[in-house]
């Protein structure tokens, strides 16, 4: 392994704090790529969850990691670094949404395994498709906390910050999320019930 494969490898290994911390002090390419791949996946699946083009997803990461590299030296490490990096695509996609009156996604592009984990499935024990037409019932609102908790494992207090709204109103939508969610299935499964 030559000197550059090892310095990457051994990047790989750091959290995300430390790399944001790399790219900001030493403008480090290296680093930068970590966080695009780290990110990828989590990331896209949440801006897709807004916006319907992928073209337009695609842009959206990217402009978010240039983001992340113009800004890299601001970062205080007040708040982990994946909600820095969600905030700042947050921001972007209200932005992109905002600017082009393109409207969140509410149809079959919602797809069940971008919002919630298989915990959230067994808790109410609905179907998959259940559950999914459960989710496109709920306001945009509630649709994003249910997807940042329990898609994207982030807290009460880094959802807060993401959108810009205080604890107790993410805890409220979490709330009425999940009654909603719950009530939804039940209605839904007493009509199944009723009708075989």
């Amino acid at each position: 392994m030559n000197g550059t494969n090892a310095g990457n490898a051994s990047l790989i290994e750091l959290d995300d704090e430390s790399l944001i911390g790399l790219i900001g002090d030493e403008s480090s390419k290296a680093a930068l790529r970590i966080i695009y791949d780290r990110y990828r996946r989590s990331l896209g699946s949440f801006l897709r969850g807004k916006i319907q083009h992928d073209r337009v997803v695609d842009e959206l990461y990217n402009d978010v990691m240039l983001v992340v590299w113009q800004k890299a030296c601001d970062f205080r490490g007040d708040a982990k670094a994946s909600t820095w990096i969600f905030g700042i695509a947050y921001r972007l996609c209200m932005s992109e949404i905002r600017k082009n009156q393109r409207q969140p996604l509410t149809s079959s592009e919602f797809e069940l395994d971008e919002m919630v984990d298989s915990s959230t499935i067994e808790a109410y024990s609905a179907p998959a498709d259940d559950l999914q037409l459960a989710l496109r019932s709920l306001t945009e609102e509630h649709r994003e906390v249910i997807q940042l908790a329990y898609y994207h494992g982030h807290s009460v207090a880094d959802i807060s910050e993401l959108m810009g709204c205080p604890v107790n109103t993410v805890k409220t939508r979490l709330f009425h999320a999940r009654q909603k969610l719950k009530a939804k299935i039940e209605i839904d499964n007493k009509k199944a019930a009723l009708g075989s």
